[in-house]
């Protein structure tokens, strides 16, 4: 057997997961995937719309502003350090044992509700549709619980298999569906009447800032999801390229196309209410008279939340893996399937999680109102993660003599973000159910301070194993250094921008 041969058998059998087999078009998939074009266009636009009034579209530049300002500095890192961590492995890297703890516990809780609202999502939207199409109406609670079993057994089959497969059908998905949406939005743009210059959006007299920047809070949510990439450290092809580029990318292509797309939406509906159409999308091919666009409008919602579940789904388990080797979780947790080299036992782990909080969201309450909590609260939550990681990045550049004009400004963007999303967000505070979401929100926050402080005082060596398994790799195994920048160096010369320190500092960070 050759040495090549060797090497990748060898490779294969080390309990860990495949190295270098997504070249940059599955990542990007991945990241698109997640972020679920398809049902942002069908749910959220015509919801800002309503809020933010002519100038929607505005909100969305915001947004994508705010929310390429965490891309850019999570990218930033990326660029340092490769992880199957997450923005865990990132902080932990980069901001040792405070970083990584707060940057876990508000990540990980929030993917641990934002998979099942969203395999809650598929079910539902997929009952409306089979209802639309005339199969019989049954009881909610238990077609959904059904539906959303289905969704989650196929979540985690495709999980189990090779994650490019994954990869393919997440694009797959969204290309299919969004482009059945832009063929609706070409259709209201050549009917509308007047032509497809819309006078009233671009005219900024008596603009309502906290309108804009209230619709914006929300906004932000539905462009919450592109950092599941990070957890492909190992798996991508040259991940510090590949991962950034697939991040920032995906914000930036969706985030010109929801300004498009609300763009369109206000201008088709010139004359009636938003108020008055649940399904905005359904109303323009209606009043447009391509009803029929509606059937696979409908039916690319509910699979475009399936495949934001299953790369949710997909993401969380390399996560979850990642602390199971660092022992913070239990170590069967780490173990990957003998031939497809993916975490067997994470998959399992979350669908179980999945199943039960889909269903009980089902049985107990409205499915609707159940999908609205859950997803609310992953939202403040990842918000809370996005920043803090973008902080860590920062005060990482500033530490080892790195920060630069675009690191500084990326860092600042986003925590003024941070502020306008929580200020918008909480003021007024929510009144009812979501009022307590807001309240479980603040109550997580201060049981990690708590946590943190109770393990920092009385059980530092568990601390100590935040990010334990990223650094002895990185002191096991030396930068690898690009043949281009070899080729340019002096030969006794260390490569430019070798790079990170080999280990993250293990006395704690403070913020």
């Amino acid at each position: 057997m050759s040495a090549v041969n060797q090497a990748r058998r060898a490779a294969e059998q080390d309990g860990t997961l495949r190295k270098g087999v997504l070249p940059l078009w599955a990542v990007y998939g991945i990241a698109l995937g997640i972020l679920a074009p398809s049902s942002t266009l069908a749910l959220s636009t015509g919801l800002i719309s309503e809020t933010a009034g002519n100038l929607s579209w505005l909100t969305w530049v915001v947004t994508a502003v705010i929310v390429l300002s965490f891309a850019l500095g999570i990218s930033w890192l990326t660029r340092r350090f490769a992880t199957t961590g997450g923005l865990y492995g990132l902080a932990a890297r980069a901001g040792g044992r405070a970083g990584g703890f707060s940057v876990m516990t508000a990540h990980v809780l929030a993917l641990l509700l934002a998979g099942p609202a969203c395999a809650l999502g598929s079910a539902i939207y997929l009952d409306a549709w089979l209802e639309r199409v005339g199969m019989p109406a049954a009881h909610p609670a238990v077609v959904i619980s059904i539906l959303t079993a289905l969704v989650v057994a196929a979540n985690a089959w495709l999980c189990y298999r090779e994650v490019k497969l994954s990869a393919r059908l997440l694009l797959a998905i969204e290309f299919a569906t969004v482009g059945v949406i832009l063929i609706l939005f070409c259709v209201v743009l050549i009917k509308a009447p007047g032509g497809i210059i819309d006078s009233r959006q671009l005219h900024f007299g008596g603009m309502n800032v906290g309108s804009i920047l209230e619709a914006g809070g929300f906004a932000v949510f539905a462009l919450a999801g592109f950092e599941n990439v990070v957890t492909l450290g190992r798996e991508a092809r040259n991940p510090r390229r590949a991962i950034g580029l697939a991040m920032t990318g995906s914000i930036v292509g969706l985030g010109l196309l929801y300004v498009f797309a609300s763009y369109v939406i206000v201008l088709g509906f010139k004359g009636i209410s938003f108020a008055s159409s649940p399904a905005p999308l359904d109303t323009l091919a209606s009043r447009n008279n391509v009803g029929w666009l509606g059937y696979p409008i409908d039916l690319g919602v509910a699979v475009s939340f399936f495949g934001s579940s299953l790369g949710i789904m997909a993401g969380t388990s390399r996560t979850v893996y990642t602390l199971a080797r660092d022992r913070v979780l239990p170590g069967p947790l780490a173990k990957v399937h003998a031939t497809q080299r993916t975490p067997v036992t994470a998959v399992t782990a979350l669908a179980v999680l999945y199943l039960v909080l889909g269903i009980a969201g089902a049985a107990l309450t409205n499915p609707d109102n159940s999908y609205g909590y859950l997803g609310t609260l992953s939202g403040y939550l990842l918000v809370l993660a996005y920043g803090l990681t973008t902080l860590v990045a920062g005060v990482y550049a500033a530490r080892t003599r790195s920060l630069r004009a675009g690191i500084a400004l990326t860092t600042l963007v986003a925590l003024a973000g941070i502020f306008l999303v929580y200020w918008y967000s909480f003021r007024p505070f929510p009144q009812g159910a979501y009022g307590v979401v807001a309240w479980c929100f603040a109550g997580c926050v201060v049981l990690a301070v708590i946590t943190y402080v109770t393990l920092r005082l009385g059980w530092p060596d568990a601390l100590a194993k935040i990010g334990r398994t990223d650094r002895a790799a990185q002191a096991d195994a030396p930068e690898e250094i690009p043949a281009a920048a070899v080729s340019q160096a002096a030969p006794h010369a260390a490569a430019p921008h070798a790079a990170a320190p080999q280990a993250a500092p293990q006395a704690a960070q403070g913020r």
